[in-house]
């Protein structure tokens, strides 16, 4: 069985010493296993951030169950809370929470974990918001093949700088819902095959208060995947990933008067994982997606997709990582189905002492609008071509008092670009207490 509990691939090491809200291609990315991964195991799916061994939580223990919980209060200054041209700033309050449990036994293992970020805007009320996520999976070791199986719920907001979110002066409230069963066949050689099935739900809601409700029901959809993954195994832990996948996108509250955005889509992607250990981590996929809707005024939307994860250890005390992200999302906009983005994250972690660590960020967004339809012009749905551009510089620190009590300091500073309204910066300084079991 694989150990549980590692040292991430990726900024999930460093994220959680930034603020939470930050803008993303999709922000539900952060919550979910990369491609070609099997489901239901903390080794990919909620990961548990480890600090310095000697500063590290230990949590509560009752025989194969261990409990994890913390709570941390943040104050600062956004000097752009609502993201906007203009926009104005406010002294800012985070409240977090977060509770995890983990049950492990000779070939089974089940988890469920919590977190709550409660966000409070002193001059702008307007943009309150608690954002929570539940996660909770499992799998089944048959001794040579395994069974997994996860469910995850979260409750977020999208603002101005997530790419293809409107751009109001509220954050827009919504709700995703994922189940995902996944089953890893090994032969007795060196293949192995993971056939997998998702459901995907997302609801968003109404904007209140304002003078007139803003209805978002239009964006409510189900998705529905299927794939199989086929594995070979270089050596231990180096592998190589062909992954096909279908998708289906099914909106469930269809806008009258308006041709449909479902679609179906296809996608294959070929690369290499050469594992989560030593001086050097790196996987990464590429291949090609297409999506065929169902209205043909839409017709096809078709591009390269790509996804790659590098990981750097120069010295025991540095880890270096960088995370390309290239694909087909969707829009917030009726009459744009979809668009193309691209996105790009580095972050740099540095123990520079026993219980004091550096962490420095940087981060680029960029989407591609096509432009309307031929039919839907001269309609309140024309919409011109465009792009959207989001850049992030971060810097912060943490400093571990002991295995309970940390604190931090952070900077971020975001720019956004998009046709009409020029840059739009905000700089954040926050500063924030922590306490763990």
């Amino acid at each position: 069985m694989r150990t549980t509990l590692p040292v991430s691939l990726g900024l999930i090491v460093i994220a959680p010493l930034f603020l939470p809200d930050v803008a993303s291609a999709q922000i539900i990315d952060a919550y979910f296993p990369p491609l070609g991964s099997g489901f239901g195991d903390l080794a990919t799916e909620a990961q548990q951030v480890q600090t310095l061994e000697h500063y590290a939580p230990q949590g509560l223990r009752y025989g194969p169950v261990r409990f994890d919980a913390s709570g941390g209060e943040n104050v600062g200054y956004d000097n752009n809370v609502n993201r906007l041209a203009n926009g104005r700033g406010s002294a800012t309050l985070i409240t977090s929470g977060a509770a995890s449990a983990v049950a492990q036994w000779q070939r089974d293992q089940v988890h469920v974990n919590l977190n709550v970020d409660d966000y409070r805007f002193i001059s702008q009320s307007i943009q309150n918001r608690t954002n929570w996520t539940v996660a909770a999976g499992g799998i089944h070791d048959f001794g040579h093949d395994r069974l997994g199986l996860a469910y995850t719920h979260l409750s977020l907001v999208q603002t101005p700088v997530d790419l293809g979110a409107l751009g109001l002066s509220q954050p827009v409230p919504y709700q995703f819902d994922n189940v995902r069963l996944s089953y890893t066949a090994t032969t007795h050689g060196r293949f192995s095959f993971i056939p997998e099935a998702q459901l995907s739900r997302y609801h968003f809601n109404r904007i209140v208060p304002t003078e007139m409700e803003i209805d978002q029901s239009y964006r409510n959809r189900a998705v529905i995947t299927e794939g199989v993954t086929g594995r070979y195994d270089l050596a231990a832990g180096q592998q190589i990933l062909v992954v096909l996948l279908g998708t289906e996108i099914r909106y469930l509250d269809s806008s009258p008067g308006l041709p449909t955005r479902d679609s179906n889509g296809a996608s294959g992607m070929v690369g290499v994982d050469l594992g989560l250990s030593g001086p050097i981590r790196f996987r990464a996929l590429i291949g090609y997606q297409t999506r065929r809707y169902r209205s043909a005024l839409f017709g096809n939307l078709s591009a390269p997709m790509a996804e790659a994860e590098l990981g750097w250890n120069p010295t025991r005390l540095t880890m270096a990582t960088l995370t390309v992200r290239h694909g087909i999302e969707d829009s917030a906009f009726e009459n744009i189905v979809g668009f193309t983005y691209t996105s790009a994250q580095i972050g740099v972690r540095h123990a520079y002492s026993r219980n004091i660590v550096l962490v420095a960020q940087a981060g680029y967004q960029q989407a591609s609008y096509s432009q309307t339809p031929q039919a839907l012009n001269n309609t309140i749905l024309t919409q011109v071509g465009a792009s959207q551009a989001v850049y992030s510089i971060g810097a912060g620190a943490q400093w571990l008092m002991n295995r309970h009590i940390s604190w931090t300091f952070n900077y971020n500073f975001s720019s956004q670009s998009t046709v009409g309204t020029g840059h739009v910066p905000d700089h954040t300084f926050m500063l924030g207490l922590r306490f763990s079991l």
